[in-house]
């Protein structure tokens, strides 16, 4: 088997990673896991497409940007999704909040892009040639870029008030609003970093594996697939869950064909809920 079909694995599963990264982020203190989380990974896509591949801005400017237009974007989100639950007070109010969300945010940006794909020039256009496979600057970037957020989070929950306070907060809410600890700006922080994390790597992503305005939900659902086989809530699940979706997924286009690729993910989803339904490191929680 070519060397070429791992890394292009090891790729993919990356920016899966991340994505369930960015959605474990947002669940450990809420509960809640966002299927309108995908249309960060858009947003990221439509600033490279617009800012660098039209306008030329320098990468500098053109990152400040998008983590300032990611910031609103996930306080917009959190508005979205956490005013109705807690007006609801139905514990699945949830599901539909972030459906809605994603459908609106997909909305503006079909409206905004019609007919275009995100494709712009890659940031750094250079090869690194590994036993004769190739494995573009950019691409390399995306994977470190998963096992710096990966660590980060963890230190970051571990080290700092905030990430305590998460901590806290994810292991009961209501004993935590009693001794003090801010729920609402933890959870508003949250939503925020989360759609930061996801936005970075839409950016740094979109011009190798070209993305649609319509394509949030896609990538929603195999951050949501990699975190479910990983164990939700768990950092650690989410990364070797997206890898492994990610490798199965590239080793069976070059095997079967393109539409196979995506099938064997969900066979694989389906047979680890009926073996270990709480995923590889899930811890068996109610949600809100």
């Amino acid at each position: 088997m070519s060397l070429q079909i791992w890394i292009d694995g090891l790729f993919a599963g990356s920016v899966f990673a991340i994505i369930a990264l960015s959605m474990t982020i947002v669940y450990q203190p809420t509960r809640i896991m966002n299927f309108a989380q995908g249309e960060g990974f858009i947003l990221g896509a439509a600033l490279g497409y617009q800012l660098v591949g039209v306008w030329k801005w320098p990468l500098i400017q053109s990152l400040v940007v998008l983590v300032i237009a990611a910031a609103l974007m996930g306080f917009i989100m959190e508005r979205m999704v956490m005013l109705p639950v807690q007006l609801s007070g139905s514990k699945f109010a949830w599901i539909i909040a972030t459906l809605a969300a994603a459908m609106i945010f997909q909305s503006a940006f079909n409206i905004k892009y019609v007919n275009v794909t995100f494709s712009y020039f890659d940031l750094i256009e250079k090869d690194i040639s590994i036993f004769g496979a190739k494995l573009s600057v950019q691409k390399l970037l995306v994977i470190l870029m998963m096992i710096i957020v990966f660590i980060a989070n963890d230190q970051f929950l571990k080290r700092t008030l905030w990430g305590r306070s998460i901590r806290a907060i994810a292991h009961n809410p209501d004993t935590s609003t009693i001794l003090g600890i801010p729920t609402k700006p933890v959870i508003k922080l949250a939503f925020i970093t989360g759609t930061i994390v996801i936005a970075l790597v839409g950016f740094l992503a979109s011009p190798v594996i070209i993305v649609a305005p319509a394509a949030g939900l896609f990538f929603t659902i195999q951050g949501f697939t990699a975190a479910i086989i990983g164990g939700v809530g768990s950092p650690k699940g989410a990364v070797v869950g997206g890898l492994m979706i990610g490798i199965l997924d590239s080793v069976v286009r070059s095997w079967l064909g393109g539409t196979w690729g995506l099938f064997s993910t969900f066979f694989v989803l389906a047979v680890i809920l009926i073996l270990k339904p709480n995923g590889f490191f899930g811890k068996r929680v109610e949600g809100r």
